[in-house]
């Protein structure tokens, strides 16, 4: 009896760590945090290296919890893609802290540090959404692994940029990515909305 109490817990913990992962409020929320953090880069250039940094930090310490809570959320995502959804979570965490010990690098570090993660994270979604092609939101989810392919890619291709240039780049990249992550929370709220109508 017991047994079956605790597997009961287990399935409820399981079924409700599945709907948090699902969210639209939570893909919503880093959406709008994204951004927001790339029209604040765009507004305040003052002390932009310092806020690069932060801003940086920020979106990347975000991206790490994003991908660790959907690598351990129970659900529908294959063990390969967890592997990687947790790998890449951890590489976020880790580039997320650097930037945030020391927002002060160098611009060329800084280049260095960002290019290398958008690339890294871009490259292993196009494997792990090719890899399941019956994938929900294929296609969002292919438009934000090649913008961060290509950014992460100008970047270490062109480590040496001006301040200018590289906020410039940054600022595109979390609008764009800010803005797609929005729109498929709410493609996600209407497609929640449809299937499961309440009173």
């Amino acid at each position: 009896m017991s047994d079956a109490v605790g597997e009961d817990t287990q399935w409820e913990s399981a079924v409700r760590w599945m709907r948090f992962a699902d969210h639209w409020g939570l893909v919503l929320t880093y959406g709008l945090v994204t951004l927001g953090l790339g029209v604040v880069l765009a507004v305040w250039p003052g002390e932009t290296l310092r806020v690069c940094g932060v801003i940086i930090a920020i979106q990347l310490i975000l991206t790490a919890v994003m991908r660790v809570v959907l690598a351990i959320a129970p659900g529908r995502l294959p063990s390969g893609d967890r592997v990687l959804l947790a790998l890449t979570g951890a590489l976020a965490m880790i580039v997320g802290l650097l930037c945030l010990r020391a927002p002060l690098q160098t611009l060329l570090a800084l280049s260095i540090i960002l290019g290398a993660w958008w690339l890294i994270s871009g490259i292993v979604d196009i494997v792990r959404i090719a890899a399941a092609p019956k994938a929900a939101h294929r296609g969002l989810g292919l438009a934000m692994a090649l913008i961060s392919s290509l950014m992460g890619g100008f970047l270490l291709v062109n480590p040496e940029l001006s301040l200018k240039v590289m906020v410039g780049v940054l600022c595109l990249w979390l609008i764009a990515v800010g803005i797609l992550a929005s729109a498929e929370a709410l493609r996600m709220r209407a497609q929640q909305r449809m299937s499961d109508p309440s009173p």
